[in-house]
């Protein structure tokens, strides 16, 4: 659970930055590579798009952002129960241990017995909660990928590009050849139909 946390917050922390990062859509130059201009006759076509802008642009993927964050809220606030109602149950047995509570060391061993099954159930919820979180956010990201790539194949029947890049492996492209707003627009366009 503590590594699906990580990775959640992980991609909640990169999803805020972007978001707090992009409070304003970006901009695209005059001259954008969707317009053709200042594109080569012959040779390559060549753009690219920033990932990072689409998942804090696109309304799909903000919706999912918000559905994952409230569902690991929900899972910390029932995992937190539960570590309350253990620690009540361990102070529980122990004062009335310590109170001679129990009439017989049978009584204790049934006592203990049920704690340690209260414990392992709160383990297994825990895992239980990370794994619907993990596939939650698997599920996303095979929808958005899958959103992404349907959208592009579309959007590049009529643009021709030899080929899209994602900006985040690029050292160094000029503004014109980024389409990414074109991209936000066309699939928050879908979306909302």
């Amino acid at each position: 659970m503590k590594k699906t946390i990580i990775k959640t917050l992980s991609f909640m922390v990169v999803a805020l930055l972007m978001t707090s990062c992009n409070k304003q859509p970006s901009k695209m130059d005059s001259e954008s590579v969707a317009s053709g201009a200042d594109y080569p006759s012959q040779g390559m076509r060549i753009a690219y798009i920033e990932v990072d802008s689409i998942i804090s642009q696109y309304e799909y993927a903000k919706i999912m952002k918000d559905s994952l964050e409230k569902m690991r809220a929900n899972a910390t606030t029932v995992l937190s129960n539960k570590d309350k109602e253990l620690e009540r149950s361990a102070n529980s047995i122990q004062s009335k241990l310590q109170n001679n509570g129990f009439q017989n060391e049978q009584q204790y061993k049934n006592a203990m017995s049920a704690f340690e099954q209260e414990r392992n159930n709160r383990v297994a919820l825990e895992a239980r909660l990370g794994n619907e979180l993990d596939q939650k956010q698997n599920d996303f990201l095979k929808h958005f990928q899958d959103s992404l790539n349907n959208f592009l194949a579309d959007y590049n029947k009529d643009k021709k590009f030899d080929i899209i890049l994602n900006k985040a492996t690029i050292l160094y492209a000029e503004k014109k050849y980024d389409i990414t707003q074109d991209v936000i627009n066309g699939l928050n366009s879908r979306y909302k139909k």
